[in-house]
């Protein structure tokens, strides 16, 4: 049986190597290329039970459960920020106003925290598959909806947020057009994903799909969506690939003096932080460059487009 691409569903692939997993949710399956739309993907995919069951506790399986370090804590918050900003700017070059909000996998809530914070009249409500995340965003003030509902929502959302969820799904199209049935015509997507991680991380797991930006803008456009902007932010992918034992000495030092609580060295203001005012998360997330854009392939692909005004 002939391997189909998951996204533009040809048979024009090629496998690459085999895929480094070690759940067995991820046992056995190769690394694929498609030569048609360049999308990098798991295959076989898993079942959908199998993928259901990890994903109901992904932060234990795939985290080891949700951080309570400072300075994790200051890390995932900035992150959240960066992207908050990113997506503001776009909303505001459009004079798009997102009252109502849903956002796909929201984990512990970082980015609901800092969104309901900056815009405390949203609705912001989401779905979110590991049930240990639950308490966490009824305290930030989420609305959890069913993930296996497929009601029409009341209102219909004005912006559909995804940050590293796509990379875990087996079927990308059905995963956005499912997602954003309900987000109105002229309403935002913003996604960011992994790219390319599979270059220079030692393991797989637990993603399936290996974006970059033809595969990404190729998915976006099938599925209804225009007006599209795709950055490349963070490290770039081949300094990933050949950091030095000194590097990653001098990045462990400076973490441990942070966890100590000497951070005044780490904290000055740099551009494209303007979101971040706290010093102690421009420290956690500075080395990581994710404020920085980048011509070259990178750590993350931070994405927005809007839902087509017309049909074709």
């Amino acid at each position: 049986m002939s391997v189909l691409c998951p996204l533009c569903e040809k048979a024009n692939v090629e496998i690459r190597a085999p895929y480094r997993g070690v759940h067995s949710t991820f046992v056995g399956l190769d690394r694929v290329r498609c030569i048609s739309c360049d999308l990098f993907f798991a295959s076989p995919m898993p079942n959908e039970q199998d993928l259901a069951d990890y994903n109901s506790s992904y932060f234990d399986a795939a985290h080891g459960g949700a951080s309570s370090n400072i300075i994790s804590i200051s890390f995932f918050t900035a992150i959240a920020r960066l992207r908050q900003s990113y997506l503001e700017k776009y909303l505001k070059s459009r004079q798009i106003v997102a009252s109502t909000v849903l956002e796909l996998g929201p984990g512990p809530g970082y980015f609901a925290k800092t969104w309901i914070e900056r815009h405390p009249d949203t609705t912001y409500m989401a779905r979110e598959t590991d049930i240990s995340c639950h308490d966490g965003l009824n305290r930030i003030g989420v609305q959890l909806l069913s993930d296996n509902s497929k009601e029409v929502m009341n209102p219909i959302v004005d912006l559909v947020v995804m940050s590293h969820v796509l990379e875990h799904v087996a079927n990308p199209k059905s995963f956005v057009m499912d997602a954003t049935q309900n987000l109105r015509i002229g309403g935002v997507l913003f996604l960011e994903v992994p790219c390319l991680d599979y270059l220079h991380k030692p393991i797989d797991e637990p993603h399936l799909l290996f974006f970059d930006k033809k595969s990404m803008e190729y998915l976006l456009r099938v599925t209804g969506f225009e007006n599209i902007e795709l950055g490349y932010f963070g490290q770039e992918i081949k300094g990933l690939k050949s950091t030095s034992l000194l590097k990653s000495k001098l990045i462990s030092v400076r973490a441990r003096l942070l966890n100590l609580g000497i951070r005044w060295p780490f904290t000055r203001k740099r551009r494209g932080m303007e979101a971040i005012v706290s010093p102690i998360e421009r420290a956690a997330v500075a080395p990581f460059k994710a404020h920085v854009e980048c011509v070259e392939p990178a750590w993350w692909l931070r994405v927005v487009a809007q839902k087509k005004l017309t049909e074709e």
